[in-house]
């Protein structure tokens, strides 16, 4: 960078040189800095090309930049003190956590770095010269701290690693540095993946209304890996996909979810593992007015939509209640394709039929276009393939789906928002087939 690009211009100069304290209550120059910056910020924006806004933005930066070096070095000298004790803190860090307004990690890298920075002169030239951020000296603070714990302060090398931080952003640089500290003590490093790991939590609390409130954390690995399996399932995809980023990842998480219930668990004696227990009355499966709804497990009542989904093809057992009430059906073996069916199903569609939903086959149910409780049999003819979300979108979203002169599968929209859920699936849909 550009070393004149960082100087100010004189109705822009900010910064001045500061003086430490003398006790006395004359003005010092951070009382200048504060006076020089309160009437930066009430100056009015000046009119500017969007070019000379992000020059001014990158100067901005800098100035910030040499300011949080400033304030680590003095946090780490008031941490080499007792003050923080004798005014009733527990430590430095909670100190300045209380009294500047920061987090206690960004008070710990603040003392942290101010502590090290003598010891990196070459990244504090770096940083002065506006070629490095602050976010880059104290992540080299870090590797330096680890080092000196090993071999000593004296043998930490900063120069390999201020190369990679000229070159790489803060958060590439963070990689670099994690690197860097392993081969310095790969047990450290060690640890701290152990101790993420035992840091896991996961907390459900079920709603009055039957929804859940989920509210984790994941060590890095395992964040990774919840990420990469969520990918393929957040994507946009088929018509009418208008879902915001945070729906679209509650979505996959549920398809996730409903994708191992579907493959199912093995039990000690090899045998498939019941998943979910629905309980409905045959009014309620057939939508008959007035029905009560189903009692799904873990979650309560449920509307006959919901039923009738998971009639079609899923990992969920079925009790079903006659007018006594007795149980008069328990499973699924009469409602869902044989495995032969099922097959062919699979080389017929490949994947869902949804216009533009990717999903491959694996990853679908067999849907009855006229569902069973209304005549509709269980044949190629009348099932088609969907994914979790395409096929709620058709049980309890009110879409249907019809079949084009040229055979292609059309997804029709619901007239409005919500459809009556109950309404039963009429039994002269056109059939996709």
């Amino acid at each position: 960078m550009d070393r004149d690009r960082l100087q100010p211009r004189c109705h822009e100069q900010l910064f001045y040189n500061t003086e430490m304290c003398d006790g006395a209550r004359n003005t010092t120059g951070l009382e200048h800095l504060l006076v020089g910056i309160s009437g930066f910020v009430d100056r009015p924006a000046e009119a500017c090309t969007p070019y000379e806004l992000g020059e001014r933005l990158i100067r901005l930066r800098h100035g910030i930049d040499l300011l949080e070096l400033r304030f680590a070095r003095e946090a780490a000298a008031f941490a080499s003190t007792e003050e923080a004790i004798a005014q009733g803190s527990n430590s430095p860090i909670d100190w300045v956590r209380h009294q500047c307004g920061m987090s206690a990690n960004a008070a710990a890298r603040s003392i942290a770095t101010g502590e090290m920075a003598d010891r990196l002169p070459a990244s504090v030239a770096a940083l002065d010269a506006g070629r490095i951020g602050f976010g880059h000296v104290s992540l080299l603070a870090g590797v330096a701290r680890s080092v000196q714990s090993g071999a000593g302060a004296a043998g930490f090398d900063e120069q390999p690693l201020l190369e990679l931080a000229l070159e790489h952003s803060v958060s590439r640089f963070a990689f670099d540095c994690t690197h860097a500290r392993h081969a310095a003590d790969a047990a450290a490093v060690l640890h701290e993946h152990a101790t993420a790991v035992d840091d896991r939590r996961l907390d459900l609390r079920k709603c009055e209304d039957g929804r859940l409130v989920v509210r984790g954390l994941l060590d890095p690995v395992g964040g990774a890996a919840l990420r990469v399996a969520l990918g393929p399932l957040c994507a946009r995809s088929g018509a009418g996909d208008e879902r915001s980023r945070e729906r679209r990842l509650a979505d996959g998480l549920v398809e996730l979810a409903m994708h191992a219930l579907d493959h199912g668990f093995a039990t000690d004696g090899g045998g498939p593992r019941t998943n979910l227990q629905l309980t409905a009355s045959v009014e309620t499966v057939t939508g008959m007015p007035g029905a009560p709804g189903g009692d799904l497990e873990f979650v309560g009542a449920v509307p006959a939509a919901t039923v009738q989904r998971p009639a079609c093809d899923a990992s969920v057992r079925r009790v079903l209640l006659g007018p006594d009430p007795a149980v008069i059906d328990v499973g699924r073996a009469l409602r869902v394709p044989s495995g032969a069916g099922r097959a062919a199903l699979r080389a017929r569609d490949h994947g869902c039929v949804w216009p533009g939903c990717e999903r491959p086959s694996s990853w679908t149910n067999a849907h009855h276009v006229v569902h069973w409780s209304h005549g509709g049999a269980t044949n190629l003819d009348n099932m088609v393939l969907l994914c979790h979300r395409h096929h709620w979108s058709v049980h309890e979203g009110g879409w249907r789906l019809v079949r084009a002169e040229d055979r292609r599968v059309l997804a029709i929209p619901p007239s409005h928002a919500y459809q009556s859920w109950t309404r039963p699936r009429a039994p002269d849909a056109v059939p996709v087939a």
